[in-house]
Parts: C-alpha cells; structure tokens; sequence
C-alpha cells in the first residue's frame, strides 16, 4: 500500500513538473503561426455553434483552446470586416489590448491533455511492466521536449495526439476483455480521436490492424475458436462504431446542411475534383448539382480539404533540400533528431525485449511497439511532411517502450545487474539533463546528431523556426533603443501589437541597410509572413555576419550604407 501511494505521489510531482515548465514558457514564446487560426475556429464554434473559418481541422482540440478566452469575455469581432482567419484570430488576441494574457489562455486549454497523456501513459505501462517501469515511463515522457513545446501552444497537434494514444489503449483494453462495456469505451476514445484531427483515420487502422494481427499470430494455436470469437465480436464493434459515430456528428453539433450553402459551392464554380479517386470525384460532382442535405457538412469539407493537401504533395524540407511531396523517411529522420539520444537507445532496448516477449507469445507487452511501427510504416505513403508534430502519438507509444526497455536493463540476471543499471541510471541522468538544458525554447530542441547547425537537417512545420522568437526580438531591440527595423519572419501575428519599433518588411531580392532581423524559415525558403518569395531571395545576406542571434530563429544584421 504505502509503495503504491509513493509512486503516485512520484507520479502526480512529475506531472505537476511538466505542466509548470509547460506554462514558464508561455510569456517569453510568440505566438506559433497555426495559433489564430484555431483561435477563430474554436471561438467560432462556441459562440455562434458554426463551423466555417477552417474547417480543415475536427473541433475538439479548438474547442478546448476557445473556451478559456470565451469564459474570459474575448469574442468574435464582425466577421464582415475581418477577411479571414488569421485576421479573426489576431483580433480576438489583441482583445482588450492583452495580447499576452489572451495567447496564454489559449494555450491553458492544451494542458489537460498533457495531463490526462501521463495519466494514461502510467496506467498501461504500469499493467503491463509494473510500477517501476511506470514511474519511468512518465519520466521519460514527460521531460521530451517536443512534448513539452506542443503542451504548451494552442495547437491541435498534442490533443490528437492524446486522444489517438487513448483510443489505442481502449483498443488493448477491449481485446484483453471483448465486452459491451470496453467496446462502449473504444467508442468514446475512437470519436474523440477522429474529433482532434483528420490523421486518426490513418494512423488508428493502421495501428489496429498490427495489434489485432499480434494477438492473432500469438494466439493461431486455438484457431478453432477464432471464428467464434470474431462472430461474438461483431456486436461490439458495431456499438464502438456506433458511439464513435455520434460522438463525431455530435461535435458539430449534429448539423445538416445543404452542399451549395454550407460549402460555399455551386454548379458554376464547380471545383473539378481532381485530387479524388474518378467514383468519388463523379459522386461529389452530383452531390453538388443536386444540392444534397447531408450530415455534418463542415466534417466533409475538412476531409475533402485534407485528401486534397495530401495529394498535392507541398512542398518539405529535409536535410538542406526542398521537394514537393518530401520523402518516404521523412518521419523516420525527424524522429531520430528531436528526440534525445538517451531515449532512443532506451527504446531500442525496449524493441529488443519486445521481440524477446513476442517469441514467448505474449502478445499484450508488445501492443505499444507494435502500434508506433505501424504508424510510422504508414506515414511512408503519405505526401504531405510538415513536421513531426503530425507524429506525436509516436512519442506516447515509445515512452511506453522505453520504458519497457528500462525495465529489461533493471531486471537483467544478477551477473550483469550492476553493469545494466548504472548504464539505466546513466540514461535516466542524460535524459534529464538534455531536457533541463532545453529549457525556454523546446520547439528548437535537437539532439547531438543533427550537429552544429540543425537548420541544415528541419527548419519547417515547427521543428525548429515556428515563429516563437518575436517576443524576443522585439525585447532586444526595445533595450538597444533601436528605432527601425527591416524584418524577413515567419509569422502570422499583428506585428503592430507585437512590440516592435517602427519596422518595414524586407522585399525579394532588395538588399537593404541598417537593422535587420531574418528568421531561418524565411532565410533558407523565403517565407516571410503570409508569403512565400523565390528561393533566393534574401540569399544576398550571406555576405554578412549577424550581430546577434535572437533565441534559436532569428538573425539580426547591422549593414552600414554602403
């Protein structure tokens, strides 16, 4: 009992420990540029119960990060006189001119999921490799800083994240225990997942795909009763699927609406469909036509809005090189550089007890593994690379196998404990130090291996510049009594309620003279704002050294008149 009690207070500490180096950074990180866009989109839900700025993202993540600023007086300004979203959600930061307060309870909105992801990462690592491996399943978890960067923007990335490792979890539940109460629960998680972010309906089939066929090839012996039991399934399965349904519609508010209206579509503008497989291209082209009712029409635009960026292919940076599409390993590099080395060899050790686990036919232990590899296989096929925050459940999954792999090193035969857990206690060590040392700025957070100048392996989709050096540069110049700036930065903020002197924004190709501040998204692919200029296009810098580097994203220049 008092064993029990120790660890949770162990637990409950490092959790708390999270959450108030997650909330220290919220006054010295600019807002990150997706910030206004789920801003106007959750406040939009909450005070009018529409769903039209941007629907490209399901409502739950922007829900939670709306309502903390709608409980505190902040609404929509008239929509007629703000063009987008950007706009809409930069008004409703600089409401009541409190830009900081506003961005900061936005972003207290995230924080319950990072609760509720330690909560859950203790609950099924402790089932199935005690309270040790638990206890530093949460540690490790909890001090990545890439977990920490996203608990602590207004982001839908950590929320989906959450609620895609929650479903996962009820999935094992359910094929441990096959009942109407645990598939009543798989349901719950599955709808909430798909309600975070459209990467649910990739990743989660993938990843039960793998963990149903596990328990399969672990159990094939008894395969006399594996019809039977699939028969007995199929009710459950229908009631998850059944909750997961209403769960979803239920998130936009169990609307109905008209194709032409809703969509803002209609036969003389209509959008060739190009990107969709020929029978759904000609269905989506009668639907509009015939002007259909159909269920949740914010929910279809967001999915025809994701098919369609996929298969675009956009652009991604990777290893000093831009290419539309990206690359297949895209995820698997990102991985191996933003997450601290001594995690990764902990989860390598957790992959080699997994196979050890897996030829005994156990089949439970080895679900976490599982479902992250098959996530990652099937992020291979996809065309659309902006960063690894699309991945985060990943982090969830392998904590649980890092810690399974501490465990292993812990519980080694006595001829080799000394060695294996003082090599434990050395990881442990490392992975708190390499998370301490990240402190302030866990967006721009790289280990060892992506060398000096990390912007040569990940500069966009927020692994490094997001935008959240502003704040600072802006307290950099005002110390300096600089009164004019020339600025290249990849923001979407109101740059006049940011701080900042009298500025002007660098144009392509223009060289100028005097202060000027470049971030390293603008430098190395030329986006600048809302803007994207020709690559190249500031390269004329390079002749100069910077004066000053502001945190890990922005340069400042003083070039006299020439």
């Amino acid at each position: 009992m008092h064993r029990k009690l120790w660890v949770i207070v162990a637990v409950a500490l490092l959790a708390l420990t999270a959450a108030v180096r997650v909330i220290l950074t919220y006054h010295d990180t600019a807002q990150a540029f997706d910030e206004p866009a789920h801003i106007a989109a959750g406040l939009e839900w909450i005070q009018q119960g529409t769903y039209r700025l941007d629907p490209l993202h399901p409502p739950l993540s922007r829900i939670a990060i709306g309502l903390p600023l709608y409980l505190s007086g902040a609404h929509l300004p008239d929509l007629a006189s703000h063009p987008d979203f950007w706009t809409v959600g930069n008004a409703i930061l600089n409401h009541g001119d409190q830009y900081v307060r506003n961005l900061t309870l936005a972003r207290c909105g995230i924080l319950p999921f990072l609760i509720l992801a330690i909560i859950l990462v203790f609950l099924w690592t402790r089932h199935n490799f005690g309270d040790l491996a638990a206890l530093m399943a949460v540690f490790l978890f909890s001090t990545l800083p890439t977990v920490l960067a996203f608990s602590g923007l207004a982001y839908t990335d950590f929320p989906a994240a959450c609620m895609q490792f929650t479903a996962i979890v009820a999935l094992a539940k359910w094929m441990e225990n096959p009942s109407r109460r645990t598939a009543a629960w798989l349901g719950v998680a599955l709808g909430l997942a798909v309600l975070t972010k459209f990467t649910t309906l990739l990743f989660l089939p993938a990843a039960a795909l793998a963990m149903l066929l596990c328990k399969w090839l672990s159990e094939r012996g008894g395969n006399k009763s594996t019809g039977r039991s699939l028969t007995r399934s199929l009710p459950d399965l229908a009631l998850a699927a059944v909750i997961a349904v209403l769960i979803l519609w239920g998130g936009y508010r169990f609307s109905v609406g008209r194709i032409q209206e809703s969509m803002q579509l209609s036969p003389q503008a209509m959008p060739s469909f190009e990107h969709f497989p020929s029978p759904l291209r000609s269905i989506a082209q009668k639907a509009v036509l015939a002007n259909a009712a159909v269920p949740a029409p914010a929910l279809l635009q967001g999915l025809a809005e994701s098919w369609v960026l996929n298969k675009s292919a956009p652009p991604a940076y990777l290893l000093g090189t831009i290419k539309n599409g990206g690359w297949w390993y895209f995820f698997f590099v990102a991985l191996g550089v933003k997450l601290p080395l001594p995690f990764l060899i902990l989860v390598l050790f957790g992959l080699v007890a997994s196979v050890q686990v897996a030829l005994r036919r156990q089949w439970q232990p080895i679900l976490p593994a599982v479902a992250a590899l098959a996530i990652l296989a099937v992020t291979t096929q996809v065309n659309c690379y902006y960063g690894v925050r699309h991945i985060l459940v990943v982090f969830l999954l392998l904590a649980v196998v890092a810690a399974s792999g501490a465990a292993w090193l812990w519980n080694r035969e006595r001829r080799a404990r000394f060695f294996t857990r003082a090599l434990l206690f050395g990881l442990l060590l490392w992975q708190g130090v390499a998370s301490f040392n990240a402190r302030g700025d866990y967006i721009a957070y790289f280990n060892q291996l992506a060398g000096h100048n990390p912007s040569q392996v990940l500069v966009a989709g927020c692994d490094l510049d997001c935008g959240q050096d502003l704040l600072r540069l802006s307290q950099w110049l005002r110390q300096r009594n600089i009164s004019h700036v020339s600025l290249a930065v990849w923001s979407s903020a109101d740059l006049s309620g940011t701080g900042l002197p009298d500025f002007e924004i660098l144009q392509p190709f223009h060289p100028a003279t005097g202060w000027i501040a470049v971030s390293l998204r603008s430098e190395l692919l030329g986006d600048v704002l809302h803007k994207t200029y020709t690559q190249g296009a500031l390269s004329w810098l390079d002749r100069y050294r910077p004066a000053a580097q502001i945190g890990k994203t922005i340069r400042v220049y003083y070039i006299g008149e020439q």
